[in-house]
């Protein structure tokens, strides 16, 4: 599948901003399946290196005429924990690990590659691509470490030169996600090695194009967003007849223009739609009225749902976004056309299969399948436009009123518009016993036995919850260095999750409507 990327060129209006973009239809739909962007709530599957420790191959090329920048410093912006350089709040690999709170943790390893011609000489993706493979699998050191990659191996190839010099050669070499099953026609099969999925992208800053210099390389926001096509997101940005950007969650989302937010050196993370999507976070619908909903940082992986009950993938999605991390730049982007705000963010996706697979689903102005419809970002705020355009569809509730904030680390509401709120419910008072959160610091958490009223018990495949008590009941698991690995969410008295892939004693966490209850060790036998 191939889906273009964003292409950025200087203009003379500091708003506007170029954007190449190709949109699928007729044959170019025919020749594709149903395996990148994918929904929870749909048929769709999420691509299966998405999560876990996952490796990938990096070849950053030079040719004849042009060098490429330093490979230890590239390797250090793909990986390195906590990589600063350049303004940069962290790594590529940071910014994965943080939007899916640790659930995919991708290592970049780096080859350089040298082309024996002119840049101009390839005429084409797949023309500068299979050389750079050729070489690429008679290397020692790739050698060695292909057990670790996929069968079909997906990678990433860093061109020499700038965005706007490579596609003064060809119009087609703007940064973009394809496979090898297209551009080049065929699946590419040698030595036993396979590769077919790529993103394909600059090295260099805009007019930095024969720079050797590690301060003029591409934006991280570029690399993130790209890799993002490879594991199977669309791009969320349309534009207008003369190129420009003007419609989509610009710069709100790292599919967007969010990439450019801090300068590119902050791209935010991916939204909870995008979580859902790749199989990272399954949002909670809300269906009772009396409760006051805590909804925690969108860094702990919880969201809220209100879906139409005659079309479910129709829905609106509330997530907290403080301006923290990555996510702390969302209202200064380098795009200054407009400039996003952090809080609580009411997300409409109206998720369509041909729109999505058509790389074009904010292709409509008067229909945006995915938007950030309001931000409440100050205490009592909210919102009360859940409207729905598909079979009639209306919304459980009226909307979510009495906004709180709690810090960063949580916001609380109603769903009741009679009902006051204040201020959100105590948590309960700390122990003796801790383990890590997701965001590094030390949660004290209670361990012992449970209440009478739960239970919890391991069957076969299955981690199997009985709670008797009213309200909204979270889990939340965590590994034995205390990193978040997983949530879930229910409503009702019972909940049965699957813990097929848990091979080690993992804490599970309880609370009920925000009050925390119980830190329980569980091993899969």
């Amino acid at each position: 599948m191939f889906s273009a990327s964003l292409a950025w060129a200087e203009t003379s209006s500091e708003e506007n901003i170029v954007m190449e973009k190709i949109i699928y239809t007729g044959d170019m739909l025919q020749a594709r399946t149903p395996s990148g962007m994918s929904k929870i709530r749909s048929s769709n599957d999420a691509e299966v290196f998405s999560s876990g420790e996952r490796y990938f191959p990096v070849m950053l090329v030079s040719t004849a005429d042009y060098k490429a920048l330093d490979s230890s410093f590239i390797s250090r912006l793909f990986n390195e924990e906590g990589f600063k350089d350049n303004g940069n709040f962290g790594s590529v690999r940071d910014y994965f690990i943080a939007s899916s709170a640790g659930q995919f943790k991708p290592t970049y390893d780096i080859y350089p590659i040298t082309l024996p011609k002119n840049f101009s000489s390839y005429a084409s993706d797949s023309a500068l691509i299979l050389p750079s493979l050729d070489i690429l699998i008679e290397r020692d050191d790739f050698k060695s470490r292909a057990v670790k990659y996929e069968s079909v191996i997906p990678f990433v190839i860093l061109h020499p030169l700038s965005r706007e010099k490579a596609i003064s050669y060809n119009s087609s070499l703007f940064n973009h996600q394809y496979k090898l099953q297209y551009s080049a026609k065929r699946v590419y099969s040698k030595n036993g090695y396979k590769f077919n999925s790529y993103a394909f992208v600059s090295q260099k800053a805009e007019s930095k194009a024969s720079s050797t210099s590690t301060n003029d390389v591409n934006m991280l926001g570029t690399f993130v967003h790209e890799f993002s096509h490879v594991i199977g997101l669309q791009d969320l940005y349309s534009n207008d007849a003369n190129g420009y950007a003007t419609i989509g969650p610009l710069p709100y989302d790292v599919m967007a223009l969010g990439l450019r937010n801090g300068s590119g050196c902050y791209p935010p993370t991916f939204s909870a739609f995008e979580r859902e999507a790749v199989g990272w976070l399954k949002p909670t619908e809300i269906v009772n009225r009396d409760t006051v909903y805590e909804l925690r940082n969108i860094s702990g992986m919880q969201a809220y749902a209100v879906s139409n009950p005659n079309h479910p993938d129709e829905y609106f999605l509330i997530e907290y976004r403080p301006a923290v991390g990555f996510d702390s730049k969302i209202g200064s982007s380098s795009y200054s056309g407009k400039q996003g705000k952090n809080g609580v963010m009411i997300w409409y996706i109206d998720y369509d299969f041909n729109a999505f697979f058509s790389n074009d689903p904010n292709g409509d102005v008067n229909h945006q399948r995915v938007e950030v419809r309001s931000v409440l970002s100050k205490d009592q705020e909210s919102f009360a436009k859940f409207n729905f355009v598909n079979k009639n569809g209306k919304a459980s509730i009226d909307g979510i009123f009495n906004v709180v904030f709690d810090g960063n680390d949580r916001v609380c509401f109603t769903v009741n518009p009679s009902r006051s709120l204040d201020k959100c419910p105590e948590k309960i008072a700390e122990s003796s016993s801790s383990v890590a959160s997701s965001s590094s610091e030390t949660v004290k958490l209670p361990m012992g036995k449970m209440l009478p009223q739960m239970q919890m018990r391991v069957d076969g495949k299955k981690l199997n919850v009985e709670v008797h008590l009213e309200g909204k009941k979270n889990l939340r698991f965590y590994d034995a260095l205390g990193n978040m690995i997983g949530s879930h969410s229910f409503e009702e008295h019972f909940a049965s999750i699957d813990i097929s892939g848990w091979n080690r004693p993992v804490f599970v966490q309880l609370d009920v409507n925000g009050i925390l209850l119980l830190t329980k060790r569980v091993l899969r036998r």
